[in-house]
């Protein structure tokens, strides 16, 4: 998931940058101690194989779909199925760092380095609209 601008340089340089990710963090003031981003990995959601209680869950307590409150345009990034063997699972993160570094537990994944954008097989660009109350 990125915004609008972030996909223009990504679709320029062909590659998601790790680093560049920090304006996505999914908690204020956590950009450093993150799993991924303190290894330079970029960070993912997963929703194959799993659960609806655990994909709700992982939604409600960190709300990373922030678009209903804030308007503006997103883009959703699709990783290709030949990128899957190399991606890394938060099982791993937890059996490494236990509850010491943080990161969404059941659907948080990580690229490992920098991304070329050819591992990204589709995008979903959605504008949402702040309604008037």
């Amino acid at each position: 998931m990125t915004n609008e601008g972030k996909l223009s340089d990504i679709c320029r340089s062909g590659w998601i940058y790790s680093q560049e990710q920090a304006q996505f963090v999914f908690a204020p003031g956590q950009t450093e101690t993150t799993y991924g981003r303190k290894r330079g990995w970029v960070s993912l959601f997963d929703f194959s194989d799993k659960k609806d209680k655990d994909i709700k869950e992982a939604l409600i307590r960190h709300w990373f779909f922030r678009t209903l409150r804030n308007a503006g345009t997103l883009a959703y990034l699709v990783i290709a199925e030949s990128a899957c063997s190399s991606l890394i699972s938060w099982k791993q993160a937890f059996r490494e760092v236990g509850g010491k570094e943080f990161f969404i537990p059941f659907v948080e994944t990580w690229y490992p380095g920098d991304m070329p954008l050819e591992l990204v097989s589709d995008c979903l660009v959605v504008t949402v609209d702040r309604s008037p109350r």
